[in-house]
């Protein structure tokens, strides 16, 4: 399987009477784009804001953050949720650099739990986000919308933003060509038959809390009774997979540009042989975490034929074990194996970061502690939390959990813990 990311790089972005990529600047019609979101019935009023980096303004409320891909050739746009249900990964997407989609909740009011992003300022430069331009959707819902319909809505009005921008890359030659391409599985050449083979485990969602109908996450499908499932990387890179609705500590942005699946394919066949990634999920019991488990370790082991693998996980503490558990059986197998752990402790001890204790689990890296307090300085503007201005403007104290994009569980992060 093939793809390529045609990437055009974006440098402003500004609102205008049409939307067009002239040379680095996106222009955007946020009238036209306006429209084209309230068409969905279950939003009553939609907001377009832009935010620069450099400015001093703080965006509230983050649900989501999307990067602007589209199909240029071959393939359906973010496949089962906003394009029909069809494989992912292959043929060419047009992608603009420089630029995010941001989707905020407004109906979070608890200010502790706020995800916000600084666009200037010391925390800017803790998130990607906070050096892109940034085109924030607050979106308000229509009186008989429930919930989950709610984020359903949100998550999809970012979703066609994201496409609608990046068509406009379309017809422009891009600034560079990233190119994935992966022989199956079996096909090693003779002569880097020697190299380790290595597979990824990308946990993408925890049952601690059930998806939605509307919640599609692996090709539109909630995941309810997911077992392990063996993807191509390509998949996950090319939008078969997003960010639930309550996802902790990742965004969908990080899913498509996934820094684990790019670093495995920078190595390979060179230093390893990228086998593959397998996809699960953090189970609610114990018979479904074991079963999970032991299936993961033979898809690994004795499918993909992995001599090592690289785990991550997704939301808080319980899918720590999951990933575990899942390292636990790899080790038996004889599969070596690396868990990528986000510091879940409150009191900054190894003891509380962990929550396992397997002898053979002990290649551990950690991507940051969420609980570790930051400031947050004064700023000009508040975008996506209007009522809230008057406690975000100021300088407020928050975790590094709380400025979205600074702790990514996949590995997007700039932030490390250390124990000492």
């Amino acid at each position: 399987m093939r793809l390529e990311l045609r990437w055009s790089d974006v440098d402003e972005v500004t609102a205008a009477p049409a939307t067009r990529l002239v040379g680095t600047r996106l222009e955007v019609d946020l009238a036209e784009l306006r429209e084209l979101l309230s068409a969905d019935s279950r939003l009553a009023r939609i907001r377009l804001e832009l935010a620069r980096p450099g400015e001093r303004c703080r965006i509230g409320r983050v649900f989501d953050v999307i990067a602007p891909r589209a199909k240029a050739e071959g393939g359906e746009d973010f496949p089962g949720v906003l394009g029909k249900v069809a494989r992912a990964g292959h043929g060419r997407t047009s992608a603009l650099d420089g630029v995010a989609v941001v989707a905020t909740d407004q109906q979070t009011d608890n200010v502790g739990t706020l995800a916000v992003i600084d666009m200037a300022g010391p925390n800017a430069a803790l998130s990607a986000f906070g050096r892109t331009h940034n085109l924030v959707i607050a979106a308000w819902p229509s009186p008989s919308t429930e919930r989950s319909d709610y984020l359903a809505a949100v998550r999809l009005a970012a979703l066609k933003t994201a496409v609608h921008l990046a068509r406009t890359a379309r017809e422009a030659d891009p600034d560079r060509v990233d190119v994935f391409a992966l022989s199956p599985s079996p096909r090693v050449p003779p002569e880097l038959a020697h190299l380790p083979r290595v597979a990824y485990v990308f946990q993408i969602h925890s049952h601690q809390r059930p998806t939605g109908l509307d919640e599609g996450i692996l090709y539109g499908d909630p995941v309810r009774r997911m077992l392990p499932t063996i993807v191509h990387p390509n998949e996950v890179l090319d939008g078969a997979v997003l960010r639930g609705f309550m996802g902790r500590s990742v965004t969908t942005w990080a899913i498509q540009n996934h820094p684990m699946i790019r670093a495995l394919y920078a190595q390979h066949a060179r230093t390893l042989w990228f086998a593959g990634v397998v996809v699960t999920v953090a189970q609610a019991t114990e018979p479904e975490r074991v079963r999970s488990a032991f299936l993961t370790a033979g898809l690994v082991a004795h499918t993909l034929g992995a001599d090592g693998a690289v785990l991550t996980k997704i939301g808080g503490g319980a899918p720590h074990v999951d990933m575990a558990q899942a390292a636990a059986q790899c080790e038996a197998l004889g599969v070596k194996t690396t868990a990528v752990v986000e510091d879940m402790s409150t009191d900054g001890s190894a003891e509380g970061m962990l929550l396992f204790d397997f002898p053979g689990v002990d290649a551990l890296v950690n991507v940051g502690s969420s609980q570790e307090p930051i400031t947050l300085p004064a700023m000009d503007r508040v975008i996506g939390a209007d009522d809230l201005a008057s406690k975000l403007l100021g300088e407020t104290r928050a975790t590094y959990g709380g400025l979205c994009g600074a702790i990514e569980q996949v590995g997007a992060t700039r932030v490390m813990a250390e124990v000492r």
